[in-house]
This record gives C-alpha cells, sequence and structure tokens, in this order.
C-alpha cells in the first residue's frame, strides 16, 4: 500500500490541473456567450439567422483538428491578427493557457448556442406578448419571463437517461380487461 502511495505522491498531476481549469472556464464563457448570441440571433431575420446560423455552427461540421488548424493560422505570430495582439497588446494565444481556452471555446461553442437556440424557440409567444402588454421592457421579459421559460428545457431532466416518474402514470392493465372494455363500449365490434 505504501508503494502505491508513493507512485500516487510522485505523479505530477498539473495536467489535470490545467485541463480542470480549461473546461471550467472555456464552459463558463461558452455559456453566457451561447446564451447571449443565441438571443441576438432569434430577433434577426430570416436570411441573416440562416447565414449567421449556419456560421455559428461550423467548427461544430469541420473536425477539431481542422478548427484546430484554422486556429493556428489565425493565431500565429507570422500571421496579421496574431501579429498584432503580441506586439500591441502583449498577448500570445498559440501554445499558451489561452490558446487552450480559445480552442475548447470553438469547439463547445455551438453545442451551447445551438441548445440555448432551440430552448429559446420553444418558449410560448404568448408569454412574451403578455409581458409587452404589461408594460415589462424586453430585458425585463428576457430575465423574467424567457429566462424561466427556457430553462426548463435545459433541465437535467431532459438529458436524464433514466424516465421520468410521473404521478398519473398507472401499471398497464392486460390486455383481457383491454379486450373486455372495448367490448362492453361497442357491442357490435364483437359480432362478424
Amino acid at each position: 500500500m505504501q508503494a502505491l502511495w508513493d507512485i500516487l505522491k510522485s505523479l505530477d498531476y498539473s495536467p489535470l490541473w490545467i485541463s480542470l481549469k480549461t473546461g471550467l472556464v472555456a464552459t463558463v464563457i461558452c455559456f453566457f456567450l451561447g446564451v447571449w448570441t443565441a438571443r441576438s440571433v432569434m430577433h434577426m431575420g430570416k436570411r441573416a439567422k440562416a447565414f449567421v446560423d449556419g456560421l455559428l455552427t461550423l467548427p461544430m461540421v469541420l473536425p477539431p483538428t481542422v478548427a484546430g488548424f484554422f486556429l493556428l493560422l489565425i493565431f500565429s505570430l507570422r500571421r496579421p491578427i496574431g501579429m498584432f495582439l503580441y506586439q500591441e497588446l502583449s498577448i500570445k494565444v498559440v501554445q499558451t493557457w489561452l490558446g487552450c481556452i480559445l480552442a475548447s471555446g470553438v469547439i463547445a461553442f455551438p453545442l451551447m448556442y445551438r441548445n440555448a437556440r432551440a430552448a429559446f424557440e420553444q418558449v410560448d409567444i404568448e408569454l412574451i406578448y403578455a409581458g409587452r402588454t404589461l408594460g415589462m421592457s424586453e430585458r425585463a421579459i428576457f430575465w423574467r419571463v424567457v429566462l424561466p421559460s427556457a430553462g426548463r428545457a435545459w433541465s437535467a431532466e431532459r438529458f436524464s437517461p433514466l424516465p421520468a416518474r410521473s404521478a398519473n402514470t398507472a401499471p398497464p392493465a392486460c390486455s383481457r380487461e383491454i379486450s373486455r372494455a372495448r367490448r362492453a363500449r361497442s357491442p357490435s365490434a364483437s359480432r362478424w
């Protein structure tokens, strides 16, 4: 047992902590940015919405290596954007923790955006109209009506593999009882 403890003490846990920090920061950023972007896209016209939706979900259809290659091309110190960030703002993206967060965010953002947009599309428009007739501002409608209504679509129950329990679920009747009930309702159905 002591040998196992010595092995665990000698391990370098920095990759684990970097991964946890990167995942946590990228998730928080993608959550808020995805909700804001989905709300903004919902207010666009039909053609603009289709174009922006295709552009925002592009990393979801590209292989991750292709998305990573494009990020390296964009933020390389030999390219204009990477050069500007490094020389003017002293921000280096490639091979840094910021680059890990950016890469994770680019891959995870389309998933959050699509979930948020689907949740916003499920909100009953009558609730929004009711909020407007009550004199609520658009911001208040979003925080007090849309977000709580859409939050139900994001609940863990939706993604749970276990069936939801319901108070009105009764054990199924056996087939004999079902056929008796059908015959009792329509006596002519029993005759050929």
